[in-house]
């Protein structure tokens, strides 16, 4: 592996209960609206894109197909597909019980659609997203493709993984309050997000437009307790050693909305940084519901449209933390401030872990 070749963004693509396509997504963030509301067949509070004529056994397909034209689109690669070698790294946290076990295989379905020239599957709850960066990162840096198509797409909204999280109680009774001194839990989402990685010398020649450089990831494991937290320590060790002592501008928290996550998760990033207070966070998890192995490429889009854009998403439904920390939550409204360099934050059940930091280049798009 070429340790020396810089690796870039040059296009995304995402579905969500907030809509279709980034754009449709960052109005609706920046809004502050969410798409999160009670259900009464599955009696929880679930986040699922409204409007979107598909059967339960095709919704996780018709999604990855959405975000993946559009990240292909906006990569200005979709017209030049069979000249270059283009790989997939999709990610999936868990079987789809809408489609039989063991017989239907969505990397199967998406390779037959696009022929791709290389493909992977991984798997590490909720921090699935941000690993198919890193396999794509070694994909484009072993020189294996020319661009990697990583990302994720969840349809989780079954019966039996509703019960599954209210019976280890990380279910809202409410809407979902990332920070707030009474949060109680998260409402399961649905979507698909995709991005697509270049090299930076291959995005420069082919003239691409470049959301961010990927400037370190790291991946591990932050507990040895399947569904508790004890300790914040190692999710500092994962923070410092993917920011190598830089501090970002902005981080897109896990913020599950569950009590031991966001406060061993910020008491992670208060001990990462000695100006921790003047560093802007959120979670939007409180806007799109968790979508499980989505959530952190959706962590990942958002990060990107913020630094494109120099606004910082708001965490909704914030009235009082109790984490007494001093940090900045973004509560209930953007802020607009500069960002040029970002950390992406995803700690799964399992105690699986993965960050991502995330740097303005000074050719790309939004300069």
């Amino acid at each position: 592996m070429n340790s020396n070749i810089k690796v870039t963004i040059t296009g995304i693509g995402i579905v969500s209960p907030l809509g279709i396509g980034k754009e449709e997504n960052w109005k609706q963030l920046i809004n502050c609206n969410h798409n999160i509301c009670y259900n009464k067949k599955v009696d929880a509070n679930i986040a699922s894109l409204d409007n979107f004529n598909a059967a339960n056994n095709q919704r996780q397909y018709q999604m990855a197909m959405l975000a993946i034209n559009e990240a292909l689109e906006d990569a200005s690669i979709a017209n030049s597909f069979s000249n270059k070698k283009v790989g997939l790294c999709l990610g999936e946290s868990k079987t789809n019980l809408f489609n039989k076990p063991f017989e239907y295989s969505l990397l199967k379905e998406l390779s037959k659609t696009f022929h791709f020239n290389e493909t992977s599957c991984v798997s590490a709850a909720c921090a699935t997203g941000i690993l198919t960066i890193i396999q794509g990162c070694k994909l484009i840096k072993d020189g294996i493709c020319d661009a990697v198509v990583c990302g994720c797409s969840e349809t989780s909204i079954h019966p039996l993984y509703i019960a599954g999280f209210k019976n280890i109680g990380v279910l809202t009774k409410h809407l979902p309050s990332p920070f707030d001194k009474d949060r109680d839990g998260f409402a399961i989402g649905e979507g698909a997000g995709f991005i697509v990685l270049e090299s930076l010398e291959k995005a420069i020649k082919n003239n691409a437009e470049i959301y961010a450089e990927i400037a370190n990831f790291s991946n591990g494991i932050y507990s040895d307790n399947t569904l508790y937290i004890s300790s914040h320590s190692k999710m500092t060790q994962i923070i410092k050693k993917t920011v190598s002592g830089h501090t970002p501008d902005y981080i897109h928290m896990h913020g599950t909305a569950t009590k031991l996550n966001d406060y061993n998760e910020s008491k992670a990033v208060f001990e990462s940084f000695d100006t921790a207070s003047k560093i802007s966070l959120s979670s939007t998890k409180a806007s799109t519901g968790h979508m499980l192995s989505v959530s952190a490429i959706a962590g990942t889009i958002f990060s990107l449209l913020a630094m494109a854009n120099n606004i910082v998403p708001p965490t909704l439904n914030f009235k009082q933390t109790d984490i007494n920390l001093n940090l900045d939550y973004t509560p209930n409204k953007p802020k607009v401030r500069a960002i040029n360099s970002s950390l992406v934050l995803s700690f799964g059940f399992g105690g699986q872990s993965c960050a991502l930091f995330l740097k303005r280049h000074k050719s790309e798009r939004y300069a």
